[in-house]
């Protein structure tokens, strides 16, 4: 008994040692004693990879905890210090303590080359940026140094252009962690974390397809520092102020090879908008490459348009949102992730309008003024299992959503009194599943599914009854209440088979698309007496909608030197019914579809290319466009149809070249674009000082546009500066029915965006950014071949910010923006807003203190004005006064 006692015991004591964790641990000292403080001491690997680190303390002592992924007499123990030589130490297996006499390196200031010159390498398709030298103290995330990088552009919604093209993935490590959502990345990730951007150009995401598939995307990769990798961080933020304002927010991140997490939760009224944490740019939850195309919202509160402004100077809010992403790589390739979205807010806006619609012998005005108030919220799940290696490529996804909105608004227009309250909710579902194996000839086989159902039912009350006299035989009544939805679900199976040999690769696919809808809608009168009654001008859809494709298609590419092509040749059988008994509608429509498109692209020289595209597509309208009951798409607005199903064939070419020299910094591109549709249906719209009725009638219609842009970004080394310019011109031609009368318009527009940032004696740096449009609409008099009726509006929007380092760790920001709109015949409107930020760093508490003051000229509201064809629009919105909200940031 004692015996197995003691064996007990001494298993005990086994399990107790094996448990504890190694560590390494010394002194540093010089050869006189002194101790070296705040040397760096690395544990790394046989590759140079760090596995582990720490700082020497004030007494020069070192104690670092290995984790137990490798023997510990593979290792090598590397310590740095600036004044000392390196030290290189091999670990033993039996030793645990290492005390180094360091040895002083004097430095020769004489060979010390100050470099300035911010760092970027070209490698193949890939560009990096160092991101250290592009960066600057006042920075926090990656986003402010990306702005800041020549030949990139970020957007105010966050979505990042490459020398002029749209980013198609953003990766952390080469992973895609935030799908397309990632704007919550460039805001969250610390700059700090981050060694190098690199920019990957033709990038093919699916790795079994790389070198045998056309593709000219560009994505964005952000290399994460060794030592950044090991440990989890994150930061906590509050913000308090007046009045009453609050800001908060609390992240986590860890980036190693195994494990990604970016958490972010955050709160605030400060007029923060957190639904553009959510944006997708790019439809990566299968959407655009399904071809599916979901009904569009039959009801809105009525016509508001947002303000050419920050959100965050009209958004009175409350809000709060939780964004969570965790990825996981394991051993056998498979990676698995998870991404939660959620979002509740309620915010108010007021606003008033003003508008006048010119026809030929008459002008319709229209005034209205909103007190709404939205409460949106959001929640959705999605789950990804991927396998992405050389031999196959594996991705299952899945994604559930609930998400809508309650708005209530009081309501003036035309001097009618009215309130009204839209409730919105929207449910999505919807599943993957994509299989693409090599063979082992080297041919590829692509196998996809894609299935979803997506349903948005609204309801829109309107209190007390509006419009008696179109909508009710012109006797008083108490409420409106329409309500529509359209449940909707498609499905599409596809499979090809990829000639990868041969001077032109080819693809050949089949497969089936299936879309099942139903358009309900039913639109009820509350009389005085109480009771309810359907609109008698007009019975209540009921439309059942079917629409399937067989399609095949036969793509063929083209690479040799430095010309690369790509002709797709699709075919498709399409079948389209729909009825509603209600209207004696019945219709079935068969016929054969062609859409083909045309890539080529021309290598100039290493970086630089010459593109064209054409693309031709025949399509059909949508149940939107064939249900015929009358619905009330808002209180002014009746929509219905009475014509047969839309056609229309879409023309498309685009020439484009891109200009880039990564050495010199300079990025340049230039295209054209022209589109031409022809369609068998024209809106017809008849338009009166209380309603307007939108109809679909069967007459031809074609619409023309032309635009011309190009860009240039160039970083200035005398200046350090980046400065960069953008320029885009547009002409559009269309027809519109109003009023039982045909009205051509031509609509051109001229856009110019200067930019520059740039930094001056070292403890100050300047930015601007501006943007001026100049658009002019004409009706066009055919009969005199002349343009008439001019009218034309000016926009002048300029930012200008400077910042200033007194002291080291202590930084002053001041903003201010001007704007300037006018227009003929009427008053010149300008605008100047004034921002200001004091910020200062407690590098040895790890923590932010800054004030920030927003709004100090107290500009409470905001007048513009709108054209779109013969439509001038005036708008009036109440804007958020000044605030000052102290903010603590502590980085964990």
């Amino acid at each position: 008994m004692r015996r197995n006692s003691g064996l007990f015991f001494l298993l005990l004591w086994a399990l107790h040692v094996m448990a504890q964790p190694h560590t390494i641990q010394g002194s540093l000292k010089t050869q006189d004693g002194k101790a070296v403080s705040h040397a760096s001491v690395t544990i790394r690997n046989t590759e140079g990879r760090i596995v582990a680190f720490k700082s020497s303390d004030a007494a020069g002592n070192f104690v670092i905890p290995l984790p137990g992924i490798a023997p510990r007499d593979s290792l090598i123990l590397y310590i740095n210090h600036l004044g000392f030589a390196k030290v290189n130490i091999p670990l033993a297996a039996n030793r645990s303590r290492y005390d180094v006499i360091l040895e002083e390196k004097p430095i020769d200031l004489s060979e010390v080359e100050v470099k300035s010159r911010p760092r970027i390498s070209s490698r193949g398709d890939t560009l990096s940026y160092e991101v250290s030298s592009f960066a600057k103290a006042a920075d926090r995330s990656i986003g402010d140094v990306l702005r800041r990088m020549p030949g990139m552009e970020v957007s105010e919604s966050g979505q990042i252009n490459y020398n002029g093209q749209r980013i198609s993935n953003f990766y952390i490590d080469g992973d895609d962690l935030l799908n397309d959502k990632y704007s919550i990345g460039t805001k969250t990730i610390p700059y700090a974390m981050v060694q190098k951007l690199e920019v990957l150009q033709n990038h093919q995401p699916v790795k079994v397809l790389r070198n045998k598939a056309f593709s000219d995307r560009v994505a964005i990769n952000l290399v994460i520092k060794d030592e950044a990798r090991l440990e989890l961080s994150g930061q906590a933020k509050l913000g308090l102020g007046l009045p009453h304002q609050y800001d908060g927010e609390l992240n986590t991140l860890l980036f190693n090879k195994k494990y990604k997490m970016l958490n972010v939760a955050k709160g605030n009224n400060v007029g923060n908008d957190l639904a553009r944490d959510f944006t997708a740019f790019n439809l990566s939850d299968g959407l655009s490459a399904a071809g599916n195309s979901r009904p569009t919202a039959l009801l809105s509160p009525g016509t508001i348009s947002n303000p050419m402004l920050p959100k965050q100077r009209y958004y009175f809010n409350n809000s709060g949102s939780l964004n969570a992403n965790n990825l996981v790589n394991l051993k056998s390739g498979l990676q698995l992730k998870v991404n939660i979205n959620g979002l509740v807010d309620h915010n108010n806006l007021v606003y008033n309008s003003r508008s006048e619609l010119y026809l030929a012998d008459d002008t319709i005005r229209y005034t209205e003024r909103q007190d709404i108030g939205r409460s949106p919220f959001l929640s959705d799940i999605g789950f990804h299992a991927m396998v992405n290696k050389d031999r196959y490529y594996l991705n299952h996804a899945l994604k559930v959503a609930y998400s809508g909105e309650t708005g209530a608004s009081s309501l003036l227009g035309n001097g009618i009194e009215m309130h009204q309250r839209l409730h919105n909710r929207i449910r999505d579902f919807s599943h993957t599943l994509e299989y693409v194996p090599a063979l082992k000839s080297g041919d590829v086989i692509e196998l996809y599914w894609y299935l979803n159902h997506y349903n948005q039912p609204q309801t829109l009350l309107i209190q007390p009854g509006i419009n008696e006299a179109s909508l009710n035989d012109g006797m008083p009544f108490e409420r409106i209440h329409q309500f529509a939805e359209t449940p909707t679900w498609f499905n599409r199976v596809s499979a090809a088979y990829r000639l990868t040999g041969g001077v032109i690769r080819q693809r050949y696919g089949l497969g089936v698309i299936n879309e099942w809808q139903q358009l309900r809608s039913a639109l009820r009168l509350t009389q005085v007496d109480g009771h309810e009654t359907p609109y008698l001008g007009s019975d209540d859809n009921n439309l059942h909608w079917n629409r399937h494709r067989f399609f095949v298609d036969g793509v063929y590419e083209y690479k040799r030197g430095d010309w690369e092509a790509a002709l797709t040749l699709p075919v498709a059988i399409q079948q389209i019914a729909y009825r509603d008994g209600s209207f004696a509608l019945d219709e079935l429509d068969r016929r054969l579809l062609f859409n083909p498109s045309f890539n080529m692209k021309l290598m100039t020289n290493v970086e630089d290319y010459l593109s064209f595209n054409y693309h031709y597509n025949q399509e059909m309208g949508n149940i939107n466009g064939v249900f015929r009951g009358a619905v009330l798409a808002n209180y002014r607005s009746i929509e219905a149809n009475d014509a047969d199903l839309q056609e229309r064939d879409n023309h498309s070419v685009g020439l484009r070249y891109n200009f880039q020299r990564a050495i010199h910094l300079l990025f340049v591109n230039a295209g054209i674009t022209y589109t031409k549709s022809m369609a068998n249906t024209i809106a017809s719209s008849i338009v009166t000082d209380v309603l307007s009725r939108t109809v679909l009638l069967p007459f031809d219609n074609d619409v023309s546009s032309f635009s011309a842009s190009g860009g240039v970004s160039k970083f200035i080394f005398a200046l350090g500066a980046t400065a960069s310019l953008k320029a885009s011109w547009n002409s559009s031609r269309f027809n519109q029915l109003l009023n039982g009368e045909a009205l051509p318009f031509s609509n051109r527009s001229v856009t110019v965006n200067p930019s520059m940032e740039a930094r001056l004696f070292n403890k100050v740096s300047i930015t601007y950014s501006g943007t001026g449009v100049w658009t002019t609409s004409r009706l066009v008099n055919q009969k005199a071949t002349v343009w008439v009726d001019d009218r034309r509006i000016r926009q002048f929007d300029q930012s200008i910010g400077l910042t200033y380092a007194p002291v080291k760790n202590t930084f002053l920001r001041v903003d201010g923006r001007h704007q300037h709109i006018s227009q003929q015949r009427q008053a010149e409107i300008s605008y100047f807003f004034v921002d200001a930020t004091i910020r200062h760093r407690l590098v040895k508490w790890r923590t932010d203190i800054a004030l920030d003051l927003t709004n100090l000229a107290d500009v409470t509201a905001y007048e513009t004005y709108s054209l779109s064809a013969n439509q001038l629009g005036y708008s009036y919105y109440q804007l958020r006064g000044r605030m000052a909200v102290l903010k603590w940031t502590f980085n964990l």
